[in-house]
């Protein structure tokens, strides 16, 4: 339905066990994230994204 949160974030930081193969200097566990990209998944199923608007809410200084 149009105008419902799906996620929300608070805090956002790198972590989890489940990446193989990383850099240890640029994968730091705890880190809090200032920036990154954003992706659409559909979890294995086939699926058509319509309408997408993304809203900045908070530009840095």
């Amino acid at each position: 339905m149009r105008g419902d949160t799906v996620l929300e974030y608070s805090k956002p930081q790198i972590g989890g066990g489940t990446a193989n193969g990383f850099d240890p200097k640029i994968k730091v566990d705890g880190k809090l994230l200032s920036s990154g990209f954003i992706s659409l998944q559909s979890e294995g199923q086939p699926v058509d994204f319509k309408d997408i608007w993304i809203k900045e809410l908070y530009k840095p200084k």
